[in-house]
C-alpha cells in the first residue's frame, strides 16, 4: 500500500503490519471513493458547447493522496460521457497529468504542464493525420479545455474546499457538471443551485447569497445556455429571499417560490417551465428538509459588529459587491456587443435549407446550381416578400426563374419549412437579448442600491460611551443583558440608540414604556423602538422624534363597468423617518391593469421599506414588469413622494405618471415632468424633483382618470379644500367624487392620495 504525505512517496516494509486501524481504513476508502466520484462527475461536465476541463483540473489540483482515484474517475467519465475524439484526447492528457505529478513529487505545476501539453499534442497529431485540414470547433474545444483546466487546477490548489471560497468554487463547478446528467425536464445542476441558494438565504448573509447566486447563474449559463432564464429565476428568488426575510425559513421559501414563478415568465415556451419547476421545486424541498443545526454549521451567525469599525468594514464590503455587480453587467454587455452574429440570421438560411433538402438529390442540380446559379438565387430571393406577408408560398407564387424546377411542390414545402425555422431562430435570439438586458439591468440596479446602502453605512455617527453605559445598565436592571449597545449621533446631531439582546417579545405598552425610559436617560424625545427579530437575537432601534408628522388621506373609484381598479396606492412611514406615498396606475382598466398596478406598488413599497432609494427601486421593479410583460404591451406608471420628516425635504419621482400638485398657503402649484411608464423599455425613463415642505403644506397625487376633464377644475377644488380647512381624507373624497361626476360615461380608474405635513407634538421648531 502506498501512502502519500505531502510531496514524498513512502513504501512501508512488507512486515510492518496494518498501517491503519479498521475504522480508519474504512474512512480512507470512503474518501478515495469520494475522490473517484468527484472525478466521475467533473470529468463528465461540458461548458461552452464542447470544452471539458474539469476532470483534468481535478487531477491537477487534488491532494496527492487522491491522485489515482480522481484520475480513474475522470478517465472513466471522459470515455463514457464525452464524444469519442474528445474522450481519447482527455485520456491521454489525464494519463500524462497523473504520471507527471507522480514523477514530479506531486507538484500540481508538473501535472498541469504534462496534461495540457499532451492534450494539445494529441490535437496536433489528429490534425497531422487528417491531412492538415483544421476542424475549427475541435481546435476551439481543445484549446479552451487546456486553458480552463490549467486555470481551474490552480484555483483548486489555492482555494481548498475547507475554505468558503473553495466550497463556492466546487459547488459552482458541480452545478455545471451535473447538467451533463440532465434528462428531459430533470436538471440536477439547477436543483443543486436552487438548494444551495435557498440555504444561503435562510442561514447566510446577503453577501454570501449574492456571491453564490452569481456563481451558480454563471455556471448554469455556461453549461446549459438554454436554461439562462432558469438561472436568472433561481438567482432572483434567492436574492429576494435574503433581502426581504433573512433567517426566516418559510418566508424565505415563499419569496423564493415567487421569484422563480416570476422568472418562469421569461421561459421561451410553456415546456421550458418544466425544468425550472422540477429543479427549483426539488432544491427548495431539500433546503427546507435540512436541519437548522446543519445550516448554522455551514453558515455561522456573524458576530455583533463593533459600532464604528464593523460598520465601516460592512460599508467597504457592500461597496465591493456593488462594484462587482456593476462590472458583471458592463462585461456582459461588452462581450455581447463584440460577438459575431450567429449564422442563419439572414434569408440565406432559407436558400441553403431549400438547396439541402430539395435540390441535393435532384437530377438537375448541376444545371440549376452550377450553370444557372445566379438565376436560381434570384428566383429564391423573389420568394421572400410572399413568405414575409403570408408566411408561406404556393406553386403559383414561384417566379419565372424557377419555372425549370421539376419538383415545384417540394420546393415550396422546403421554402415554407425553412422560413419557419429562420423566423424561430430570430425570435429565439430576440428573447435571449431581452433576457440579457433584464439580467444586466438587474445587476446594475442592485449595484446602485448596494452602493447607496454602503454610503449610508459609511456615514455612521460618532459613539457616545456615556449614554451607552446608561442604556446598557437600564437593560441589565430589567434582566435583559445587552449583547451589543451603541448610541451614535449623525452629522445632523440626531441620536440613534441600537440595542441587541437575546430574543425577547415586547407588548405595545412595554415598547412604549421602554422608549420613554431610554429617552429620559439620553435626554432626548425618542420614538417607540423599531423591533427586529433575527435568529436568536432581538434588535431594538430608538430614533429621535422627527420635526414633522405625516397625515394621509385617500379615495378611489374603479372605472365604469369594472369591479376592480387598475390603480394601487401605498402610504406609510418607514423606520428611517421618511413618509412614503406611492401611486401606481396599471395601463388600461380591469383585472389585467390591476395586476400590473398592484405588483408595481407592492414591490416598490417592499424595496423602499428595505432602504432602497426611489430610482433603484424603480429600476428593479421595471425589470420585474418587463419580464412579466415580455409578450404583452403593458406596464404601470409610478408616482412616488418621499418626505424626510426630520427636515421637510421632499423628493418626487415620476415614471409616466399624471401631474401632481403642491398646495402651499392655500395656493395649488402643479408638479409635472415628461417620463415613460415602467415595464415598457429596458431601462426606466423617469424624472426626479426635489423641493422643501413646511407644516401645513399638502402634496396631492392623482391618477390620469382624475384629469380626464383637464386640471383647471382640480386647481380650483384644491384651493376650496384649503380654504375650508379639510382634512386630507375629506379633501381626497371631495376630489374623487367630483372627478367621477365630471367623467360621466367615460370614467377611468380614479385615485386621489393626499399628504399633509404637520408639526410633531412636543417637538420644538428647529
Amino acid at each position: 500500500m502506498a501512502v502519500f504525505t505531502r510531496e514524498n512517496l513512502h513504501l512501508p516494509a512488507a512486515d510492518a503490519g496494518p498501517l491503519l486501524p479498521a475504522g480508519a481504513r474504512a474512512s480512507a476508502l470512503l474518501w478515495q471513493g469520494a475522490a473517484a466520484g468527484a472525478g466521475l462527475v467533473l470529468g463528465a461536465g461540458q461548458v461552452y458547447g464542447g470544452a471539458a476541463p474539469f476532470g483534468l483540473a481535478l487531477v491537477i489540483g487534488c491532494p496527492p493522496g487522491y491522485l489515482f482515484a480522481a484520475g480513474a474517475g475522470a478517465l472513466a467519465a471522459g470515455l463514457v460521457f464525452q464524444p469519442l475524439a474528445m474522450g481519447l484526447r482527455l485520456a491521454g492528457a489525464l494519463a500524462a497529468a497523473v504520471a507527471g505529478r507522480w514523477l514530479g513529487g506531486g507538484r500540481p505545476r508538473t501535472g498541469a504542464l504534462a496534461g495540457c501539453l499532451t492534450l494539445l499534442a494529441v490535437q496536433a497529431l489528429e490534425l497531422f493525420f487528417a491531412g492538415g485540414v483544421p476542424d475549427p470547433a475541435g481546435l476551439a474545444a481543445t484549446g479552451c479545455t487546456a486553458l480552463l483546466a490549467a486555470g481551474f487546477g490552480w484555483a483548486f490548489v489555492q482555494f481548498p474546499p475547507q475554505q468558503a471560497r473553495g466550497a463556492c468554487l466546487l459547488l459552482a463547478v458541480g452545478v455545471a457538471c451535473l447538467q451533463r446528467f440532465a434528462a428531459g425536464p430533470w436538471a440536477p445542476g439547477l436543483a443543486l443551485a436552487a438548494a444551495a441558494g435557498l440555504c444561503a438565504a435562510i442561514a447566510g448573509t446577503l453577501e454570501q447569497t449574492a456571491v453564490l447566486s452569481i456563481a451558480f447563474a454563471a455556471a448554469l449559463t455556461a453549461a446549459s445556455p438554454g436554461l439562462c432564464y432558469a438561472a436568472l429565476a433561481v438567482a432572483l428568488g434567492s436574492l429576494a429571499a435574503s433581502c426581504l426575510y433573512p433567517g426566516e425559513r418559510w418566508r424565505c421559501a415563499g419569496v423564493f417560490t415567487a421569484g422563480c414563478t416570476l422568472g418562469a415568465l421569461a421561459a421561451p415556451d410553456a415546456a421550458g417551465v418544466l425544468p425550472l419547476a422540477a429543479g427549483a421545486g426539488l432544491g427548495a424541498c431539500v433546503a427546507l428538509a435540512l436541519p437548522g443545526e446543519w445550516l448554522r454549521a455551514v453558515f455561522p451567525a456573524p458576530a455583533p459588529p463593533a459600532p464604528a469599525q464593523g460598520l465601516g468594514g460592512a460599508a467597504r464590503r457592500l461597496s465591493g459587491v456593488a462594484d462587482t455587480l456593476s462590472d458583471i453587467a458592463e462585461t456582459v454587455n461588452a462581450v455581447c456587443a463584440r460577438q459575431m452574429p450567429p449564422r442563419g440570421e439572414n434569408f440565406d438560411f432559407v436558400v441553403e435549407h431549400v438547396a439541402r433538402t430539395t435540390c441535393k438529390t435532384c437530377t438537375r442540380r448541376s444545371r440549376c446550381w452550377v450553370r444557372g446559379y445566379a438565376t436560381a438565387m434570384d428566383g429564391l430571393y423573389q420568394l421572400k416578400p410572399a413568405l414575409e406577408s403570408r408566411g408561406r408560398v404556393e406553386v403559383e407564387d414561384l417566379p419565372g426563374q424557377l419555372s425549370v424546377c421539376i419538383h415545384p411542390g417540394d420546393l415550396c414545402m422546403a421554402a415554407n419549412h425553412g422560413y419557419r425555422l429562420w423566423r424561430s431562430r430570430r425570435q429565439t435570439r430576440a428573447r435571449a437579448a431581452t433576457l440579457r438586458a433584464a439580467l444586466t439591468e438587474q445587476y446594475s440596479a442592485l449595484a446602485s442600491a448596494l452602493a447607496q446602502l454602503a454610503g449610508k453605512l459609511g456615514q455612521a455617527g460618532l459613539p457616545d460611551p456615556r449614554r451607552e453605559a446608561k442604556v446598557a445598565q437600564l437593560f441589565a436592571g430589567l434582566g435583559l443583558e445587552a449583547l451589543e449597545c451603541s448610541v451614535t449621533a449623525d452629522l445632523a446631531g440626531r441620536l440613534t440608540v441600537s440595542v441587541t439582546i437575546a430574543r425577547t417579545r415586547f407588548t405595545a405598552e412595554e415598547a412604549a414604556a421602554l422608549g420613554a425610559e431610554v429617552g429620559r436617560l439620553c435626554r432626548r424625545d425618542l420614538e417607540e423602538p423599531e423591533i427586529t427579530h433575527c435568529r436568536t437575537v432581538t434588535m431594538l432601534t430608538f430614533s429621535e422624534k422627527p420635526l414633522f408628522r405625516a397625515q394621509f388621506g385617500a379615495a378611489a373609484h374603479a372605472a365604469r363597468g369594472q369591479a376592480v381598479s387598475g390603480d394601487a396606492l401605498e402610504q406609510f412611514c418607514d423606520a428611517s423617518g421618511r413618509a412614503q406615498m406611492l401611486l401606481c396606475d396599471g395601463m388600461g382598466t380591469g383585472r389585467a391593469a390591476a395586476v400590473d398596478g398592484q405588483m408595481a406598488a407592492r414591490l416598490t413599497s417592499q424595496l423602499l421599506r428595505a432602504g432602497f432609494a426611489a430610482e433603484s427601486a424603480a429600476r428593479l421593479v421595471n425589470v420585474a414588469l418587463g419580464l412579466k410583460n415580455a409578450e404583452q404591451e403593458s406596464g404601470a406608471t409610478l408616482d412616488l413622494l418621499t418626505v424626510d420628516l426630520y427636515t421637510g425635504r421632499a423628493g418626487l419621482f415620476k415614471a409616466g405618471a399624471a401631474p401632481s400638485f403642491l398646495v402651499r398657503g392655500g395656493v395649488p402649484h402643479p408638479l409635472e415632468g415628461a417620463s415613460l411608464p415602467m415595464g415598457v423599455l429596458d431601462t426606466v425613463v423617469g424624472r426626479s424633483t426635489t423641493f422643501g415642505l413646511d407644516a401645513g403644506d399638502w402634496v396631492v397625487l392623482v391618477s390620469d382618470g382624475v384629469l380626464a376633464d383637464g386640471s383647471e377644475w382640480l386647481l380650483q377644488q384644491l384651493q376650496l379644500c384649503a380654504k375650508l380647512d379639510h382634512t386630507p381624507e375629506q379633501a381626497a373624497r371631495a376630489i374623487a367624487d367630483a372627478a367621477v361626476r365630471r367623467a360621466g360615461e367615460k370614467q377611468d380608474d380614479i385615485t386621489v392620495a393626499v399628504l399633509r405635513l404637520a408639526a410633531s407634538k412636543g417637538v420644538g421648531a428647529a
